[in-house]
């Protein structure tokens, strides 16, 4: 049924003739009337008797009208409401992160406030995949696409890690500028219940790395341990070429760059803020991409070790 149908009954109770009805909907007495007598047709009943003190809503009309006059009450508490509902749109963005990608958006944060332009964004630090249903998190950047396909991932860039020793552990290992440094130096990683890296285990694992004899549970530790001189270790090429005291010892590895993708539930993608937010992120993981995947890099070939 078609709601203009339903205003033309709504009308014709409420002003009880047809001449004031066509003028309450600002249409034409004889369209009106034609209308009417076309709706009561495709229903199969007369809707109203035309008397000489004006229109009388018969036994099926007084049925539908307070249908059609709920529905108008609706249709206004609507118009009420819009005018409000741009300051009801979401102006806070929440992002899931772990420490690096953290670090790629804080770098810029000031590029990102001024592409913003009024929308407040919260970092959260995240190891663990958002529940996106739970609309607790807006946003996560992760190099793994969603399993489900209520989720949509954009393609922000690439990010590269490569091999990095402190230049005094390097001074004081030869070794380390050599193939000799997997089986010959120390090594730093993660702790094995840390399951965010696990393609640094494996690659460890088959260039037979021993088990990292120093551990944590974040990649920021693991940059301060490797600069303090404890041993090697895997970092993000953007991170650890920013640290003068750092050598790259491999340059970006082709096995260890990845892609970044950014997560939005379907839902909430529409938001203007998310998708100003997502653009914005989007525009500095663009413009920071040579140091993401480290053609910027003290070591600038890539290695396929």
């Amino acid at each position: 049924m078609n709601w203009d149908d339903l205003k033309l009954v709504d009308a014709a109770a409420r002003m009880r003739s047809l001449s004031g009805a066509a003028k309450a909907l600002e249409l034409s007495q004889p369209q009106l009337s034609r209308r009417l007598k076309s709706f009561e047709e495709r229903v199969g009943a007369r809707l109203f008797d035309r008397t000489p003190t004006g229109l009388k809503p018969t036994e099926a009309g007084l049925r539908l009208i307070p249908l059609a006059a709920e529905m108008r009450q609706k249709a206004d508490a609507a118009c009420r409401v819009l005018p409000d509902l741009s300051g009801a749109a979401l102006k806070v963005v929440r992002v899931a992160v772990d420490e690096v990608r953290a670090r790629v958006l804080t770098d810029r944060f000031q590029d990102l406030t001024r592409m913003l332009d009024g929308v407040e964004l919260e970092i959260i630090s995240s190891h663990l995949h958002a529940d996106h249903q739970t609309r607790g998190i807006e946003l996560q950047i992760r190099n793994c696409l969603p399993e489900t396909d209520t989720l949509i991932a954009r393609k922000l860039g690439e990010l590269a890690y490569g091999v990095y020793g402190s230049e005094t552990f390097v001074n004081r290992h030869p070794a380390a500028r050599t193939e000799a440094r997997y089986l010959e130096c120390n090594w730093l990683g993660f702790t094995p219940d840390d399951l965010w890296y696990p393609s640094h285990v494996r690659w460890m694992e088959a260039h037979g790395v021993s088990r990292p004899h120093l551990r944590t549970n974040t990649m920021t530790t693991l940059m301060n341990m490797t600069v303090s001189g404890a041993g090697l270790s895997l970092l993000p090429v953007f991170m650890a070429d920013a640290q003068p005291e750092l050598v790259a010892l491999t340059g970006p590895l082709a096995e260890l760059t990845y892609a970044e993708h950014i997560i939005v539930h379907r839902d909430v993608r529409r938001e203007p803020a998310v998708r100003k937010s997502i653009d914005a992120i989007a525009h500095i993981y663009k413009d920071l991409s040579p140091a993401l995947t480290g053609r910027l890099s003290k070591s600038t070939p890539i290695a396929a070790e």
